[in-house]
Formats: structure tokens, sequence, C-alpha cells
């Protein structure tokens, strides 16, 4: 069982998710600031209104820019150094990010910043997800991961209220440097706090690092009855042997795409991103001031939505992730398609219909539909890809595989945001009916190829691709041939099966 220790560090850690949605959000409140726009001459209604759109899609764009090669880089240094140490650089870089951001003097000044914040942004994209999984007990993953999600949306919808705020400051160029520089408080305060956080048992095991990730064991999951330790013992002998088994295998980039079943991980949690982005999700948030803009509210009004917007985003979230250890993931994962893809088509139908025009009615029935969309991206779609993608790899291969899938969240953001302003330019809020069409397609692909894994420790889930896995009876363990003492206070016993292989179990020593 789960200590309450480890749901504060889980909570902790959610903290570089806060991050995340925070400095994710950022751009898309201040392009609704007058002051901001008319600073950097970026202004839609002002004399140059296409390289304004240009500025406006590059601003929002190359921040997923660089999240694609933060994820990478950040996966490198979270084996190399361990998560712990990667959480604690990534906050530095956010840091610095903040300060280029918040003294910007021109563009280019304001792109660089923005590109930093990416940066770090794939690295807390990547990391919290990855070391909530690994120190969550099966039955509670669902719930410890979805934490992710959940503190996301907390970070955009106080951002949006912040901006709501900031708006009425008298001094226009404060209003939005202050909201830039209160991206500083949450990494600020992780950073503080990391110190006296644990590295992930599964990182220090893969490490050689027995007798550490046996203690960090203890204080994670052990129960006030279990004086011994045995779930610590059980487990570590269950994650050890997984790491054993799992050694024997090629774990470069190239190798992970030759080997059958890892491909088959990679894959799945590549087309699980690539779904998530082709909702239209970030296109249709990234630019709603605009969008509200042209249902006719103006000046505060779209920021006020936009905040209510994520709110019912955060409510979603929190549900998903309390349902997702009972109802499952996959069945969650289809309703939240099935339900952003019909909301979708219908917003998208109102916008086109009523964007520019007077008719309040059509463009009330446009926002409700905008807000439907979100209650069931939230729960269904949000939250549950975040899980899904952080427990279908295999310790050995986590910081690589969570490194591509985030990437590839990335990728398709990058080119959705950058594409959709040329595009609505051009044919207008018709180009939403690509993002209709591919949910449409991409929630019959998961429907048929995604195997659900709720329940499942993250050693079993292996299983579910074709990889030898231990045993999922906690204790046991299908391995060729262990026989040592742990810590002085267990052994392992060989019993030999039916099939001629050892069957590990823990036998405590009093």
């Amino acid at each position: 069982m789960a200590t309450l220790y480890n749901l504060l560090v889980i909570i902790a850690v959610s903290i570089g998710s806060f991050t995340y949605g925070f400095t994710f959000g950022t751009p898309s409140n201040i392009i609704g600031y007058p002051s901001f726009t008319s600073y950097f001459n970026v202004d839609l209604s002002g004399p140059n209104p296409g390289y304004a759109s240009s500025m406006q899609g590059a601003i929002v764009g190359v921040f997923f820019a660089g999240g694609f090669f933060g994820s990478f880089g950040f996966a490198w240094l979270a084996d190399k150094l361990g998560r712990l140490r990667a959480l604690q650089i990534v906050c530095v870089v956010i840091l610095v990010s903040v300060v280029i951001s918040a003294a910007a003097v021109n563009i280019a000044m304001l792109l660089v910043g923005r590109i930093l914040s990416g940066i770090g942004g794939g690295g807390l994209n990547v990391i919290p997800p990855m070391f909530q999984s690994e120190i969550s007990v099966a039955h509670q993953r669902g719930r410890n991961v979805g934490f992710h999600g959940v503190f996301f949306v907390a970070g955009l919808d106080t951002v949006a209220w912040i901006a709501v705020g900031c708006y009425f400051i008298s001094s226009a160029n404060t209003s939005w440097r202050l909201l830039l520089g209160l991206q500083a408080v949450s990494p600020a305060v992780l950073l503080a706090i990391s110190f006296l956080l644990p590295e992930s048992p599964r990182w220090l095991l893969l490490n050689g690092r027995e007798e550490q990730a046996f203690e960090t064991l203890c204080r994670l999951h052990d129960g006030k009855n279990d004086t011994e330790h045995r779930l610590a013992h059980e487990e570590l002998v269950a994650i050890k042997t997984q790491i054993e088994l799992d050694a024997q295998h090629d774990t470069s980039y190239t190798g992970l795409f030759r080997r059958p079943s890892t491909r088959r991980r990679l894959l799945t949690g590549i087309f699980l991103m690539f779904a998530q982005q082709s909702t239209g999700q970030n296109v249709l948030f990234g630019f709603q001031v605009n969008v509200l803009a042209t249902l006719g509210l103006t000046e505060w009004k779209p920021l006020l939505v936009s905040g209510f917007y994520v709110l019912v985003a955060v409510i979603g979230n929190i549900g998903g992730g309390m349902i997702m250890d009972s109802f499952g993931r996959r069945k969650l994962l289809l309703v939240g398609m099935i339900g952003a893809c019909l909301a979708c088509a219908i917003h998208t139908g109102l916008l086109v219909q009523y964007s520019g025009t007077d008719n309040k009615v059509g463009a009330g029935a446009a926002v409700a539909f905008l807000f439907l969309f979100i209650s069931f991206f939230g729960p269904g779609v949000d939250v549950t890809s975040y899980v899904y993608a952080a427990e279908i790899f295999p310790t050995y291969m986590r910081a690589r595989g969570v490194s591509m899938t985030i990437a590839t969240y990335f990728a398709f953001a990058a080119l959705y945001v950058c594409v959709s302003q040329t595009a609505v330019a051009g044919i207008g809020y018709k180009f939403n009916i690509v993002f209709v069409a591919l949910t449409a397609v991409n929630t019959v692909v998961i429907y048929y190829t995604f195997p659900e894994t709720k329940g499942q420790s993250l050693e079993a889930i292996g299983k579910l691709f074709g990889d030898a896995a231990v045993s999922d009876d906690v204790g046991e363990a299908t391995i060729g041939d262990m026989e040592k003492r742990i810590d002085g206070k267990g052994m392992l016993e060989k019993k030999e099966t039916a099939n001629d292989k050892t069957q590990v179990s823990v036998a405590m020593v009093q």
C-alpha cells in the first residue's frame, strides 16, 4: 500500500506539472493585452495584420519547438543523472527563461525566452509523469500519474485568472511583464523542496544502488502493520527481476525500434500523442482570445471566458484521474475522443456560420460547444494520455520511450499551431474540420489496437506487448537463476515449476 509520504512526493513533483501549465498558458493570455500587442507590433487590427498573425503564431509555436528538443534532452539527463537531478535542472532553465521573457525589449528577445521556456517545458512534460509512475503502486497509479494532468490544467487556469486581474493594471507594460515574471514562482518553489525528495527506486536499481532503492520503497509503500518490510522486499524482487530480464535487450533508440514488443510500445505512445494533438485542443485554446473576439467578446471578456474554460478542464481532469483506476484507461480515452470529436464538429459549424456576425444566440452556442469539447477532452483524453504514455514502457527504456511520445506531442502541437493561423486566414474556421476527421479515424485505431493497462504493475504491463515479464503475484517472478539475500533481511527461494522455470518468492528471515 502507498503511504502518506508517497502521496506528498507525488504532489510535490506535480508542482513541475503546474509550472508547465503556467508557462504553456501565458502567451495565450498576453496576446489578448492591447499593450502587449502594441509594444511588439503584433496587433491583428494594426497596419500589418499578416506580420502580426505570423508573429503571434511564433510566440505560441516556438514554445512547442523548444519542447520537442527539451523532451529528448531531459529524458537523457533523467537516465544519466536521475529523475530528481534532471527535474532540478529543468527548474533552473525555466527560471532563466522567465528573466529573459519578462525583460524582453523586442520580439527576438521574447522569442528566445519562449524557446527556453519550451525546452524546460519539454522536461516538465516528461519527468513528472515518469517519476510519478515509478513511485506508485499499481492500483493507485492512474490517480497518482493523473496528478500531472490535473496540476497542468491548474497551472493553465491560474495564469488565466491572474491574466484577468493583470489586465486592469493601470501601467500598461507592467501588466504583461508581471504576468511573464510570475512564471518564476512555482519552479523556484519546486527547486527549493526538491532537495527533500527521494530518487526513483527503479532508477536506483537500474544503476546498482539496491540498498538506497530498498530504503526508498520502505518509505513509499510500507503500511503501518508491515514492520518487517515484506511489501518493500517483494516489490524490490519484482523490479530487480524485470530489470535483469530487460538487460538482455538493446537499449539504444534504434534497438527499441528493432524489437517487436518495444516497437509496438513506441508506436502506441507516439500514436497516442498524435491523436491527442489532432483533436485540435492546443489550437482551440492557444488562439481562443482571437476566436472569441470574432464572436463579439472584446477587451477583458475573452480572458474571463478562458478562465472558466480551463476551470472546466481542471474539474474534468480531477474526475478522470479519480475514476481511471476503476473505469479503465482505454474506455475513458475512447469516450473522451468520441465526445471531443462531436463537440468540435458542432463548434466548427457554428463558428463558420456566426463568427463576425452580431447573432448572440449563435455565438453563445459556439462558446457552449467549446466548453463541451473541453468537458470531454479533459477527463477522457488529456489526463489519460499522460498516464498511459508513462506506464507502457519498462524501466530501462521509460525515459527514452516517454521522451519520444512527448516529442511527438510537441512536434504536432508546433505544426498545428503554426499552420492554423495561416489556414484560418485563408479558409476560415473550416480548417477545424481537419481535426474532426483525424479524431474520428484515430478513435477507431485506438479501439482496435490499445490494450487496457489498469490494475497492472509496471513490470506486468510488458506482457500486454509481448515481453517476458515477472508474475502479477506480488513477490513472485519467473527468472533463470537468482538465489541471494536482500540486505540480510530476506532471501530468495528457488522452487521448480511445471514448466521447468524457476519461480522466486520472498522468504522473510525472522
